[in-house]
């Protein structure tokens, strides 16, 4: 509801700029028809009393029509006899339109505003000294009869129509609706750019307010793992004492059984001893704290260290391991990183086949950070697991816990680094540490 209220003000405030534009052109052209009325009125007013003076009716209404457009707003004026066979003009005629028929109409064309009106002139044709009263009888007013008499037969004989034709100019009732325009979109828009703003404001609000109840969620969820976590990690180092009993009176049983089966029922104990305790080990590495304390060094020396320690894994599977050059230094905490490299390079024999070959490889970023591989020709990882790695407790391996890739990943977010997984050209898999500075 409250996205279509402001869509209903975004058109409301639309619509009403729209028809105060459209307000506003009309009082401009307004003010040009007003102008146009009045000169109209004023050059038929000057028509008729040039009529009436009767002589010299042609050259006076020209003289009047060129003194007309001299004005910066009249841009052409004639006048038409009411048959069509005459026609006075002065300006820009060839915007008139002079070959439409003559009538009383008003239009707006390209070139301005359009006005014509038809009119009679008076039947009166006195000049100064005009009628009996005059200049008299006699051979003067003889010539003067005779002069109006062959007037009269004339296009702007006295009684009959003629229409008079303005072209005002529009230009600047043009310049008053584009300046209109121009306020009136700016309203408009700087009106949309406020709600929408407005809108933004309230979607940002709504937004931080579900992002600080998730926050909150999330910290009391946050604290609920870290207390379950601390609990398990107690329970967990309580259970290593009494299994550590438990294996040494195996251990002693197996030693002095009487009997055969006994002695390899109390080994077997041992042996399960020592895989709880091997996986209870692995959790609590898991579950410590971490809290790195970097420094530099050659992470080759941290893989000739581990190539000793996993001999007899590499031994038994016949797989080759190759190390770094070194020379290159990384700042890490030295025992932290040992550990997510162990972790890396076991998986990665345990993945070989026989004859294999493990690769690690050390290269530099654009900004300076190391990216840290362990790579090998195993089957790789099925697309359908790769969302699931480096999250606990998930393996594909039987013998797995499940926590390796996750004590990996927990050790590069502890450092700020990034740990990822990529299918190798060819086959095989990829584990990669990224962003480890130098």
């Amino acid at each position: 509801m409250t996205w279509i209220a402001l869509l209903a003000a975004l058109v409301a405030l639309g619509f009403w700029q729209w028809h105060e534009y459209r307000h506003e052109c009309a009082l401009a052209r307004q003010s040009v028809v007003r102008f146009a009325e009045s000169v109209m009125n004023a050059l038929i007013g000057g028509l008729r009393s040039h009529r009436r003076l009767g002589f010299f009716f042609t050259e006076q209404v020209q003289g009047v029509l060129d003194e007309l457009v001299q004005s910066e707003d009249v841009l052409a004026a004639a006048l038409i006899s009411g048959d069509g066979s005459s026609t006075l003009s002065a300006g820009r005629v060839e915007q008139l339109d002079l070959r439409a028929a003559p009538a009383s109409t008003e239009a707006w064309r390209d070139a301005g505003y359009r006005l014509a009106r038809t009119f009679r002139l008076p039947l009166e044709a006195g000049g100064p000294g005009a009628g009996h009263g005059g200049m008299g009888g006699g051979r003067g007013w003889e010539r003067r009869r005779q002069m109006m008499s062959q007037e009269s037969t004339q296009a702007f004989a006295p009684g009959t129509e003629a229409t008079a034709v303005l072209l005002v100019d529009r230009a600047r009732a043009d310049e008053a609706c584009r300046r209109a325009a121009i306020s009136r979109i700016s309203v408009a828009t700087a009106g949309w750019l406020l709600v929408a703003c407005v809108a933004f404001a309230w979607r940002m609000t709504v937004r931080l307010a579900e992002a600080r109840g998730h926050a909150r969620s999330l910290e009391a969820e946050a604290r609920y793992l870290r207390d379950l976590g601390q609990a398990a990690a107690g329970l967990a180092h309580e259970t290593r004492n009494p299994l550590g009993l438990i294996r040494g009176w195996a251990q002693r049983l197996a030693s002095s059984a009487a009997n055969v089966e006994d002695a390899s029922q109390a080994r077997t104990l041992v042996e399960e001893c020592d895989r709880v305790t091997a996986r209870i080990n692995q959790f609590l590495a898991f579950a410590r704290p971490s809290d790195p304390r970097p420094e530099h060094l050659d992470p080759a020396d941290l893989i000739a260290e581990l190539t000793a320690l996993l001999e007899p894994d590499l031994a038994a599977r016949r797989v080759a391991l190759r190390g770094l050059d070194p020379g290159e230094s990384v700042l890490a905490d030295r025992e932290m990183l040992r550990q997510a490299l162990f972790n890396l390079l076991q998986n990665a024999i345990q993945a070989s086949g026989e004859g294999g070959v493990v690769e690690t490889r050390l290269h530099r970023n654009r900004d300076g950070s190391f990216r840290l591989e362990v790579a090998d020709r195993g089957p790789g990882v099925a697309e359908a697991h790769v969302s699931r790695l480096f999250t606990p407790y998930f393996t594909t391996r039987p013998d797995g816990t499940g926590l390796g890739l996750a004590i990996v990943r927990r050790i590069a977010a502890a450092h700020g680094w990034e740990a990822g997984y990529q299918p190798r050209p060819g086959g095989g898999a990829i584990f990669w540490l990224d962003g480890i500075h130098g």
